[in-house]
């Protein structure tokens, strides 16, 4: 566990706003002793805000993993597990960042949509490394076309 003020100053740091929602969503995160999935956090952050909703505990979960606050886990054939990211780790965030912003435009080009299972594995070893990064950040790239000549 976390300590909350360490926490919300890191969020603050990052240029997040902490509304209530957030906060409820962050004590519930903190206090998590694992990975938890979505739903789960849902409904332990509604014990402290009861009018939040599950597509706002998406968004605040992608914006922590974009900032490199938290970490996102594939399960097969099952949801996102979500955990803290430790204070100070790697480079802060910022090589997530900028993947989480490139798959964020793959998605607006059709190319990506954010994952709701994971795809089985690309034969292709470059793919499958894309295929990888893409379910870890929550998405799962769009199959391939063959090029029409």
């Amino acid at each position: 566990m976390t300590e909350p003020g360490r926490l919300e100053a890191r969020c603050r740091a990052a240029g997040l706003r902490l509304t209530a929602p957030r906060r409820a969503l962050l004590d519930a995160l903190r206090r998590a002793d694992a990975t938890v999935d979505a739903v789960a956090l849902l409904q332990a952050a509604q014990r402290q805000h009861a009018e939040l909703r599950l597509g706002t505990v998406y968004r605040f979960l992608r914006e922590l993993e974009r900032l490199g606050l938290a970490h996102a886990e594939a399960q097969p054939h099952g949801r996102m597990r979500w955990r803290l990211a430790e204070a100070g780790t790697a480079d802060d965030g910022a090589v997530l960042r900028r993947m989480h912003d490139f798959l964020h435009e793959l998605e607006a080009l059709g190319l990506a949509a954010p994952a709701t299972d994971v795809p089985p594995p690309a034969p292709d070893p470059t793919l499958r490394l894309l295929q990888q990064v893409a379910a870890r950040l929550g998405y799962r790239l769009a199959p391939l076309q063959p090029p029409a000549y």
